[in-house]
C-alpha cells in the first residue's frame, strides 16, 4: 500500500528497475507478482489524487477526471480499467466484427496494448476474439452482427466505436449485458462524429437519457500542445478544412445537421445498408459497374438483383493503381460470376486496356439527371416498407488508407454525406450534383441504368464505341 507522503514517482521507478530485472533473468512468477503490485501503487496514487482535488475544490476537476482516465483516448482508459479491476469484463465492438480488425484492433494491439502484450508474452492471435491480463480481466472484441457472441456475456463496460451506424434497439440490448459487477459501476460509452439531426442518438442524447460529452482536436495533446498546432494538427486540420457539404459540417464543424441540401437525402444508412445478403442471392443476375480513377479513386461496384431491389454486394475503392492492376483484381474477385454487363466510364485507352485482361465492358449512360432520379426512386421507401436499393456493410474489398488519412470517402456509402448540389453565386442551388468525392456515386448511376436496361450495348471486343 502507498504510505502517507511517500514519494510516488520514486516508488514507480524503482518497481520499473525491478521489473526489468526480473524480465531479464526469467522470473516470470516475480514479474507477474512486480506488476500486480503496480497495479496496486497506480490505483492508490489515483485514489489520492482525486481526493486531494476534491478537498481543495479544484474547478476542473470532472474535466480532469475524464481526461485523467481516458489518457486522451477511450482505449487507453479501458487499458487502465483493466488492471485497476481485477477480474472485470470489457466489450469493444462496432457494428460488424469485420471492421474492428482494420481499425480499433490496429490502435489497441499496436499504441495501448503492446507493453503488456511484450511483457507477459501474449501471442496475436489470428481470431483477436479477446484479451486476458494477468490479473484475471478481459476485453472482448464483438460485432452487433454476430448477436449470439456479443450480447450473450456480461460486461462492466461496453465501448461502441462508430455508433452512429448503430441502432437503438441494438445498444438497448447491450445495456442489458452491463450486470457484470467487478467494478462499482457500470457503463456504456457510445463514440461517433455527428451525423443527422434526426438520429436516434442525438434525439437521445438531447432528451438527456445519454449524456453527451464533446471532445474537439485542441482535447488531443498529439495535435494541440502548448497553445499551438502541432505538426500533426496542422496537416489533419487542413484536411477537415478542404471537405465539402455535410462531411465538412458534420467532421469539421462538429454540427448534427439534417439531409438538406444533399442530393440522396432519402438515403438512410439504418435502412439501405445491411450485414448480410438474402438466402439463394447467388444465383440472381449480376452487374458490375466503373469509374475510372488513379488520384482520385477508381471503383469497381458488383450488383445482384433480385428483381425487387440492386445490392451493391462487393466494391473497389482505391487510389494510386493502374488499371492493369485493378483488371487482375476484379477477374479475382469475379472467379466463378457470370454478369449480365459490365458498363464503365466511357475512357477509351482504360477500357482497352481492360478488354486485354478478359475484362470487357460496355459504354454506361452518363445523363446525370436521368441516373440521378432513377437512384432517388430505388432509394425510397416503397408502399412494401422496403427500398429498392441495398449496400452491405461489408461490400468493400479493401482499405485506401491514403484517403482515409485526407479524410475523403473510403466506400460509396460514405460518399452519400458529400454528395450535394452546386450553389449559385446567390446561395441557391444548382440542379446539378457538386463534381467532387463522386466516383462511387457515377460508378452506382451506371448501375442502376444498366439494372433499367438504360445504356446497355454490346461489350467491347474490339471496337471502342466513339460516342461520349
Amino acid at each position: 500500500m502507498l504510505g502517507k507522503g511517500e514519494d510516488t514517482e520514486a516508488q514507480l521507478a524503482d518497481l520499473a528497475g525491478r521489473i526489468r530485472n526480473a524480465i531479464e533473468s526469467a522470473q516470470v512468477s516475480e514479474v507477474r507478482h512486480l506488476c500486480l503490485r503496480l497495479a496496486g501503487l497506480y490505483d492508490a496514487h489515483f485514489r489520492r489524487e482525486e481526493k486531494i482535488m476534491a478537498r481543495v475544490r479544484y474547478p476542473a476537476l470532472g474535466e480532469h477526471l475524464r481526461v485523467h482516465r481516458d489518457l486522451s483516448d477511450t482505449l487507453e482508459r479501458i487499458n487502465a480499467l483493466c488492471w485497476k479491476y481485477p477480474k472485470s469484463r470489457h466489450l469493444i465492438c462496432r457494428k460488424t466484427r469485420a471492421s474492428m480488425s482494420e481499425s480499433v484492433l490496429v490502435t489497441w494491439e499496436r499504441d495501448v496494448h503492446a507493453d503488456t502484450m511484450h511483457l507477459f508474452g501474449m501471442v496475436r492471435r489470428a481470431n483477436r476474439e479477446a484479451y486476458t491480463y494477468p490479473n484475471g480481466s478481459i476485453v472482448v472484441v464483438g460485432g452487433l452482427d454476430k448477436p449470439e457472441r456479443t450480447y450473450s456475456a456480461e460486461y462492466d463496460t461496453i465501448h461502441v466505436f462508430e455508433s452512429i451506424e448503430t441502432t437503438e434497439d441494438e445498444v438497448q440490448q447491450l445495456l442489458r449485458a452491463l450486470r457484470s459487477g467487478r467494478m462499482p459501476y457500470q457503463q456504456l460509452v457510445c463514440d461517433t462524429n455527428p451525423g443527422s439531426e434526426r438520429h436516434w442518438l442525438n434525439m437521445r442524447a438531447n432528451s438527456g437519457w445519454f449524456k453527451r460529452i464533446v471532445t474537439r482536436l485542441t482535447d488531443n495533446p498529439r495535435f494541440y500542445a502548448d497553445g499551438d498546432w502541432t505538426h500533426d494538427g496542422k496537416q489533419f486540420l487542413s484536411s477537415l478544412e478542404a471537405l465539402t457539404g455535410h462531411r465538412r459540417l458534420r467532421l469539421f464543424e462538429g454540427k448534427w445537421c439534417s439531409t438538406e441540401g444533399l442530393v440522396y437525402s432519402e438515403f438512410d444508412s439504418a435502412v439501405h445498408v445491411i450485414d448480410k445478403m438474402p438466402s439463394g442471392w447467388q444465383s440472381w443476375r449480376k452487374f458490375r459497374s466503373i469509374d475510372f480513377g488513379y488520384v482520385d479513386p477508381f471503383v469497381c461496384q458488383w450488383w445482384a438483383d433480385s428483381g425487387e431491389a440492386l445490392y451493391l454486394y462487393r466494391e473497389v475503392y482505391i487510389s494510386g493503381r493502374i488499371v492493369e492492376d485493378h483488371a487482375r483484381q476484379i477477374l479475382d474477385l469475379s472467379k466463378g460470376e457470370d454478369y449480365v454487363a459490365t458498363v464503365s466510364d466511357h475512357a477509351r485507352e482504360d477500357r482497352e486496356t481492360l478488354h486485354r485482361y478478359g475484362v470487357f465492358t460496355s459504354p454506361a449512360e452518363k445523363d446525370i439527371d436521368r441516373g440521378c432520379d432513377l437512384v432517388r426512386s430505388r432509394l425510397r421507401i416503397q408502399p412494401n416498407g422496403k427500398p429498392k436499393l441495398y449496400i452491405l456493410s461489408q461490400a468493400l474489398a479493401e482499405s485506401d488508407r491514403r484517403l482515409a488519412a485526407s479524410k475523403r470517402p473510403t466506400s460509396t456509402r460514405e460518399e452519400f454525406d458529400a454528395y450535394i448540389w452546386e450553389s449559385r453565386r446567390d446561395g441557391q442551388a444548382k440542379e446539378r450534383p457538386l463534381d467532387r468525392d463522386n466516383h462511387g456515386m457515377d460508378a452506382m448511376r451506371y448501375a442502376i441504368c444498366a439494372a433499367e436496361g438504360i445504356g446497355i450495348s454490346q461489350p467491347y471486343l474490339g471496337v471502342i464505341d466513339t460516342w461520349d
